[in-house]
């Protein structure tokens, strides 16, 4: 019996040595995936900022909607995710998908930023600019949207995924425009804030540094200030006399400011249109609408609920009349049957 028990106790140290290796081992390969991880996601951060994508500190460090409109643009969107992919692919094929599959996962990209893009051109029209062909195209583009986010695998749980399937389309044609409710010019301070803070950051006391702040906000606010402001950029605009049929005089611009925002407005619409054909051309791993999900999955759980009640009546039933236990079997198989169906 000693031999017999220092036998086991030797196997169980044994046993206790080699899991404690393997957990060694488990922690280090942990160690080092994270790292390639951290290094992968790092160069992809330094992609994006080389094409002025980047991580405000004022933002938390997060990127923020001026560098999102940026990624989706459609001058960036594109180019940006084939240097993302030229670089994945460039890494070892022991350590990434196949090259197939990264080459279906940025195309899908490339066609959710290029359909994102359109929603928000519309989402950001003023108020009473909307018209009912807007709220037409705006609704394609939504249904597009979300079967392109539920085709890379996200949750339409979050807020604004909800928000954005079941309540956009509706508050635009509701208000005729909801882009008099954004808050740009709170985005737009924290930019007036970095230009007074780097002003500002040899002052002595925090006193002195407030006091300036105040001063130059309080001359960027003065009417006469701002008169003289548009002064100098309508001075700066060139203009050309014109006879109109009447023999009357006009000035006409001559920049190519408004060609250039004319044209970049059309080449944006014709890729948009373009994603968007190109997405509905595909079924996909396509799934319904929102609602419609979360209707049949309460009733999936409704119904699921029922089963289990009626096969514990069944049981209780089947307990008081003392029935075989052929008969509670039977019973079990046909309740998971229905279950199952």
């Amino acid at each position: 019996m000693q031999e017999e028990k220092a036998l086991k106790k030797t196997s169980y140290d044994n046993a206790k040595n080699e899991m404690k290796k393997a957990k060694d081992e488990e922690e280090k390969y942990k160690k080092n995936l994270g790292k390639v991880q951290h290094a992968v996601v790092s160069k992809v951060e330094s992609i994006l900022s080389r094409n002025h994508i980047e991580k405000p500190y004022y933002h938390g460090g997060k990127y923020n909607g001026k560098a999102m409109v940026r990624l989706m643009d459609y001058k960036h969107s594109s180019r940006v995710m084939d240097e993302i992919a030229a670089f994945i692919l460039s890494i070892p094929q022991v350590d990434r998908c196949p090259n197939v599959e990264v080459e279906e996962w940025v195309d899908k990209f490339k066609k959710i930023l290029s359909v994102f893009d359109g929603i928000f051109s519309t989402a950001r029209m003023s108020c009473g600019k909307v018209k009912d062909e807007h709220i037409v195209s705006l609704r394609n583009y939504i249904g597009t949207a979300m079967k392109l986010w539920r085709g890379l695998g996200h949750s339409t749980v979050a807020p604004k995924a909800h928000a954005l399937e079941d309540h956009l389309a509706e508050q635009i044609s509701r208000f005729g425009g909801i882009g008099d409710f954004c808050e740009d010019f709170i985005e737009k301070s924290h930019q007036d804030g970095i230009i007074d803070h780097s002003r500002t950051k040899n002052s002595a006391t925090e006193e002195m540094k407030a006091a300036q702040h105040s001063r130059r906000e309080h001359k960027r606010l003065l009417p006469s200030v701002r008169c003289i402001a548009n002064d100098v950029n309508n001075k700066s605009k060139r203009y050309k006399r014109v006879r109109d049929e009447n023999g009357d005089q006009l000035n006409i611009l001559v920049g190519k400011q408004d060609e250039r925002k004319s044209k970049v407005s059309e080449d944006k619409k014709k890729v948009r249109e373009d994603a968007l054909l190109l997405t509905t051309q595909h079924d996909g791993i396509y799934l319904q609408p929102g609602k419609r999900m979360y209707y049949q999955e309460a009733a999936r759980k409704k119904r699921s609920i029922e089963i289990i009640q009626q096969f514990i009546q069944n049981v209780q039933q089947a307990t008081r009349k003392r029935r075989s236990i052929k008969v509670i079997q039977r019973s079990i198989r046909g309740v998971l049957l229905r279950r199952r169906q």
